[in-house]
């Protein structure tokens, strides 16, 4: 089991906040915090949508979800709904889909972490108690996100 570096929560938890006063530039973050955002971000999306869907939804469910997603965005901001069906969908029966490319990919992650896990609408509490799930969810997977998905997936059954 890897530790996730304190460094890495600090981005995680600037992502969630929206308080990225004190992150530094891309370029300055070191590689270990680097590679255990990425484990965050993953755990912190498998997190996000087993919140939002307790059990297995229906393909409408998850549609009528995108929908509600995309019509939140600030005006001018996209997300593409079928990769993010696409994802959401991952999450829930662990089986790969299409390859989507990893900017539509990343964009899709962030912006259902946001939506779901938005701290105006959760609280600051319980934004926390995701974020050290997620830290623990990410110690346990690392970037395996397949595997991830599987042991999710596993667990809800």
């Amino acid at each position: 089991m890897k530790k996730i570096s304190p460094g890495a929560v600090v981005l995680a938890r600037a992502v969630l906040t929206g308080d990225d006063e004190d992150v530094p530039a891309s370029e300055d973050v070191p590689a270990e915090d680097q590679v255990g955002m990425a484990a965050l971000i993953t755990g912190l999306f498998i997190l996000a949508v087993q919140r939002q869907f307790p059990e297995v939804p229906s393909r409408g469910e998850i549609i009528r979800f995108v929908a509600e997603l995309r019509a939140a965005l600030p005006s001018g901001t996209t997300v593409d709904a079928r990769a993010t069906e696409g994802l959401i969908t991952t999450v829930m029966d662990a089986k790969p889909r299409e390859e989507i490319p990893q900017e539509v990919r990343a964009e899709v992650v962030l912006e259902v972490i946001n939506y779901i896990l938005d701290p105006d609408k959760i609280g600051t509490d319980e934004l926390e108690a995701v974020l050290a799930k997620a830290v623990e969810f990410a110690e346990e997977h690392g970037l395996d996100a397949q595997l991830a998905t599987e042991r999710a997936h596993e667990s809800r059954s």
